[in-house]
């Protein structure tokens, strides 16, 4: 069984490092869950083709689909990235295991009207085993038991979460900015400095021209410095 196998590099690798740890690490360590989270335009059945689509071009194939009791859906891809072989031994003997290096993403799609709102979480996996982690989101399929490998294994520094934030980074990038409108398309967000106030361009009373302007000039500082784009109505408003 590949859990043995796992179980058996960790005892290997252990030989040389003196101890074995288990491996808990999602995208989380690296992307912040409101960054893993996009809206679509259609239904969650657009947005699951359309994630397919992606995930497919990356290497990861769909495995998994879990109804949720709130109505919304999660869909499983997992994929492989590497075969890494670790050689031991001593003057007498060697022996080598091969294990893979990959990845599980798990992609919730909920309703909404006239979208879907997708969020996405992902784990590296050691043969085929997705590790746990600290901090996962509640929608996520849980699980049972850990992945322990040796301190010292090579494998280590692939499976931190870094490939699995990159992956949902570059995924969701690709999604804003295909040029598309269509079903399982990005909903094009608004600008969050677009309905920010305007700034003022400067503060009057701290240049060095204020203290000895009369009240005339004093005004034209005043107009001199306010945000550009204010109204009329904010303009009298502010002059009062």
């Amino acid at each position: 069984m590949k859990f043995h196998k796992v179980a058996l590099l960790g005892l290997t690798v252990s030989l040389g490092s003196g101890c074995i740890a288990a491996v808990r690490t999602s995208s989380q360590a690296y992307v912040g869950e409101k960054q893993s989270q996009v809206v679509l335009n259609g239904t969650p059945d657009d947005a699951a083709r359309r994630f397919t689509e992606l995930f497919s071009k990356r290497g990861f194939q769909v495995t998994e689909r879990l109804k949720r009791k709130d109505g919304s859906t999660v869909y499983v891809f997992k994929g492989q990235r590497a075969a890494l072989t670790t050689v031991t031994g001593g003057r007498h003997y060697v022996s080598g295991s091969t294990n893979t290096v990959g990845s599980a993403f798990y992609v919730r799609l909920t309703p909404q009207e006239g979208t879907t709102q997708a969020a996405v979480f992902g784990k590296p996996t050691i043969d085929g085993r997705a590790v746990c982690s600290d901090g996962a989101p509640a929608w996520a399929p849980l699980c049972v038991e850990d992945v322990y490998t040796g301190m010292m294994w090579t494998g280590r520094d692939q499976v931190t979460g870094r490939e699995e934030a990159e992956a949902i980074r570059g995924l969701l990038l690709e999604l804003e900015l295909t040029d598309s409108s269509g079903p399982g398309s990005a909903v094009a967000s608004t600008d969050p400095q677009a309905d920010a106030p305007a700034q003022p361009l400067c503060v009057a009373s701290e240049l060095p021209e204020w203290k000895t302007a009369s009240a005339p000039e004093k005004k034209k500082l005043l107009e001199k410095c306010r945000a550009p784009g204010l109204t009329d109505e904010a303009r009298a408003a502010d002059s009062m």
